[in-house]
């Protein structure tokens, strides 16, 4: 294994951090050699509000992976989430020489470094412009302009930003774990570059994202992202609900949720009980576990009314928006498939990411979705050097640099 073949991806959510370690094989083949996943503090709707905590569980997740593979992690790619991202579809004149002329890569090339210099506020970053399609000589709809003739250009973009702040917040936490930054990307993009085929994304889909404090969206249509949002809810909602309903605490809330939850119509064993020790109450208590359905179902149904109110935009009216693919692991809750279908009239599926070999059957998982887009983004649009070394790698190296060092003092020795 070759130490220059290393790539590291983060995904630092809100009750999670994920950490993936992979390499390139060849041109095309990307392989996974180590997943890990440890708990996250300090984080909120995929905000940081303590940066010290943030960083000393991305150093756990850090030196785990790093320990279980048997290397130093030197930079990453990694992932931003929350409410503070803002996307529009942007359309800009590129000036070309007089005439019919014909297009170049170079002009490509250079439109799109052109369509990236937008006017931003001094507390915005830009995250992404990604082209969506031309227009020659007012001819809209144009994929590919390479080749054609044209006197007048124009690209469309959609652009995506961050709050600097929030994301500078991050990078610091990074910064006290001593990971450099290889590259960062807008997470509801890395969802969708996971779950989606290429016939998906012309076809027109929604990929929905439900991770533990916030839930991604981005929207497909001819091959191309058209619109991308975050809203500041998530799974967790899920198990604070169950904590407040029934008073337990969140530890005995998750794993009620995940053991017994179920919102489906075909509940099996609904009037089975379950015993639970309310926080308040000297004595254990039953419940059944289709009022346990109850308390997520309400949750569930206002989440997805949420995430169909969020794609009501003028730019969308022209979308065909009859397909969602939901992932992340808020939506692997029994029957919320279900729910999605009934109240969303379309159609839907639970997605497990797709690109990678490597991934154990144990950790393919819809939860693992952004690592795993984060990591495919960061491999197809970063030239980047290796991520991590081999500790034999650096061990050989330092004892080649003191047989080097040791020889120079010997020779100089001799010239003296």
């Amino acid at each position: 294994m070759k130490s220059d073949d290393f790539r590291v991806a983060i995904d630092i959510g809100t009750t999670k951090i994920c950490t993936m370690v992979g390499r390139i094989k060849d041109q095309n083949t990307y392989e996974v050699i180590n997943i890990t996943t440890i708990d996250n503090n300090g984080m909120n709707r995929g905000l940081v509000v303590d940066e010290q905590l943030v960083s000393e569980c991305i150093t756990k997740s850090i030196e785990s992976i790093s320990k279980d593979v048997g290397i130093n992690i030197d930079k990453a790619f990694f992932g931003v989430s929350g409410a503070h991202l803002e996307s529009k579809n942007h359309w800009t004149n590129i000036s070309r020489p007089s005439g019919m002329t014909s297009i170049t890569q170079n002009d490509i090339d250079e439109a799109l470094k052109i369509a990236s210099k937008i006017d931003l506020n001094n507390d915005r970053k830009l995250l992404h412009a990604i082209p969506r399609s031309y227009t020659l000589d007012g001819l809209h709809g144009i994929v590919n302009p390479l080749g054609m003739h044209t006197a007048e250009l124009h690209v469309e973009t959609h652009i995506i930003t961050g709050s600097l702040g929030s994301i500078n917040n991050i990078q610091n936490c990074l910064s006290k774990s001593k990971i450099k930054v290889a590259g960062i990307v807008a997470e509801p993009l890395a969802s969708a570059e996971a779950v989606l085929s290429p016939t998906e994304k012309e076809e027109g889909c929604v990929v929905v994202d439900i991770g533990g404090g916030t839930t991604d969206i981005a929207v497909f249509d001819n091959g191309n992202i058209v619109h991308s949002k975050v809203l500041p809810i998530g799974g967790n909602l899920f198990t604070s609900d169950i904590s407040i309903a029934l008073d337990l605490e969140l530890n005995a809330s998750e794993n009620l949720k995940i053991n017994y939850g179920n919102i489906g119509p075909d509940q099996k064993n609904a009037t089975d009980e379950i015993t639970i020790k309310p926080i308040k109450m000297d004595e254990e208590i039953q419940i059944t576990r289709r009022e346990l359905g109850q308390i997520l179902k309400e949750r569930a149904a206002e989440l997805i009314r949420m995430i169909s109110l969020s794609l009501d935009e003028p730019h969308l009216v022209d979308t065909d928006i009859s397909k969602f693919v939901f992932t992340g692991g808020g939506s692997k809750l029994n029957g919320f498939m279900n729910v999605a279908k009934y109240i969303l009239q379309a159609n839907v599926r639970l997605a497990e990411p797709r690109g990678l070999y490597g991934i154990p059957n144990t950790q393919n998982d819809p939860s693992i979705s952004t690592v795993v887009g984060i990591m495919l983004w960061g491999i197809e649009n970063k030239e980047d050097s290796s991520h991590a070394f081999m500790i034999n790698d650096n061990k050989d190296n330092n004892e080649a640099d003191e047989n080097s060092s040791t020889l120079s003092k010997f020779i100089k020795k001799i010239k003296l």
